[in-house]
């Protein structure tokens, strides 16, 4: 098979300190509210994981630093499950959950900032845990844009293909070097958005942790499902209202604000898929309010207005805060909601779906195959916006469409076992697979956990998580029996 597999512990090694390395935070965290036991908790385990982790690096330094297709897509994938694995050490040794599987489904709604979770009240955290907990769903949602940016470029064509489906018009080549280019304007633009949300959230009244918690938890896009977000806020509109703008803002593409850095404010609003998600947030929120004021869910039109713009931007962005209980709403709502919980936000950003892009895509090549019904001998070709998406695009992105369809439907049939209605099963399928966390139904309804599903599912739908993700091709690579011949 000829895989680089010292290259692949060597990497592992360095995933074991960085994750070593967020026990420190959560090690501060616990000495500034004198939780002892939490406090010796992350200290064994910082030492133990950075130790681990160098010790493998000095064991694989040999290794031969080429990273071919196969190295490249293996090392995406274990360092997700690895970082998750290791993830579940905190959960486990404090108590928090008493079971792998359910710590193991914690660690990765964390990391692929999901925000589901299987604890009953999640307040009877340790102030640590809880703030480490959300501190690696800010991690995990930067951790898209390492993949897409830095690690993406050095895997060569094989990895360039991977990256294609999320942007088109442009060539693989002008990709990877605007991604190399403005990698660390990225980093350091989503550090800054996340402290501006914290003194925002600060001078709305938001203590200091809340303010960390919320902040963390909008930039990763990975509000978390059955946290008392309404108690949380306090009631404040103010706040309601930062968390919605930043949780749009993170939807965005991160690449993209490099306009808005050079000053070049209408590149910006050029951006086709930028447009789009504009279009989308409008028209879904607009029709949202108009369902819930014609069918006086609230009991005036300023509630909502309110809970219908921070419930349906929780909902399109893929964030997954729970403010409201949208259980009670009509039943057409669940459904425009479903639907854009699959689109989500726009590539490069930390939303999940199959991003605005590809639905685009996609619909102006239903448009096109429609008018060549009618016009069979007319050479058209699938646009979007001015710009002429490749045939090859096309076909990757159509094929990506079809395999999450497939997902889908499949995923159901498992989760049926469960006995659950239909809705909640489709919701709960696409919640994991969009990488919201959020579930349309009454099985898993406004504020309650997914200890509804035996452990089997839930391992199930840990694994729906990360195809989510790692974008469905990273995942299903790795079961191609022609991907690992020795030529990849």
């Amino acid at each position: 098979m000829n895989l680089n597999l010292r290259l692949v512990l060597h990497i592992l090694g360095i995933i074991s300190i960085l994750i070593g390395g967020t026990m420190l935070v959560g090690l501060a965290v616990a000495l500034i509210y004198r939780e002892t036991g939490t406090a010796e908790i992350f200290a064994v385990l910082m030492a133990a994981l950075v130790a681990a982790g160098s010790l493998l690096r000095r064991c694989t330094r040999s290794a031969r630093p080429i990273i071919k297709i196969r190295e490249g897509v293996l090392v995406v994938a274990l360092c997700w499950i690895f970082a998750a694995a290791l993830g579940t050490l905190p959960y486990l040794i404090s108590g928090a959950h008493t079971s792998f599987i359910d710590a193991f489904f914690e660690a990765m709604a964390c990391l692929t900032t999901t925000g589901s979770t299987l604890l009953e009240n999640v307040t009877e955290l340790p102030h640590a845990l809880l703030f480490w907990r959300q501190f690696n769903t800010w991690l995990g949602g930067m951790g898209i844009l390492i993949l897409a940016i830095s690690i993406m470029p050095m895997l060569g064509y094989g990895a360039a293909n991977l990256a294609s489906a999320e942007t088109s018009g442009q060539s693989v080549d002008k990709i990877r070097a605007r991604m190399t280019d403005t990698a660390k304007s990225v980093y350091l633009l989503y550090f800054v958005f996340t402290a501006a949300e914290v003194l925002l959230l600060l001078a709305g009244g938001a203590g200091l942790f809340d303010a960390f918690i919320l902040a963390f938890g909008c930039m990763g896009n990975g509000g978390f499902a059955n946290y008392d977000v309404t108690a949380m806020l306090g009631g404040s509109l103010y706040i309601e209202m930062i968390i919605v703008v930043f949780c749009v803002l993170a939807s965005f593409s991160f690449v993209s604000f490099q306009h808005l850095i050079k000053r070049r404010v209408r590149d910006f609003f050029k951006e086709v898929e930028i447009r789009l998600y504009l279009i989308l947030l409008g028209v879904f929120i607009g029709l949202i309010f108009a369902v819930l004021l014609l069918t006086g869910t609230y009991d005036s039109p300023a509630e909502a207005i309110r809970y219908g713009i921070f419930q349906s931007v929780s909902f399109i962005t893929t964030a997954g805060y729970a403010g409201v209980d949208f259980d009670v709403w009509p039943q057409i709502t669940h459904w425009m909601l479903l639907i854009v919980m699959v689109i989500g936000g726009c590539s490069g950003s930390t939303s999940g779906g199959i991003k605005v892009v590809r639905a685009a895509v996609a619909l102006s090549l239903v448009k096109r195959n429609i008018y060549k019904k009618l016009h069979p001998n007319a050479v058209v070709a699938v646009k979007i916006g001015d710009k002429t998406v490749p045939a090859d695009r096309v076909s990757s992105i159509a094929t990506f469409i079809i395999l999450y369809i497939v997902i889908v439907m499949f995923s159901c049939v498992l989760l049926s076992l469960e006995n659950l209605d239909a809705e909640t099963t489709l919701g709960t399928v696409i919640a994991m697979l969009s990488n919201t966390g959020l579930v349309l139904g009454g099985g898993v309804g406004y504020q309650e956990s997914f200890q509804v599903f035996a452990p089997a599912s839930r391992l199930f739908m840990t694994v729906l998580m990360l195809v989510g993700r790692l974008e469905i091709f990273t995942i299903l690579l790795l079961f191609i029996p022609a991907f690992w011949r020795p030529y990849r």
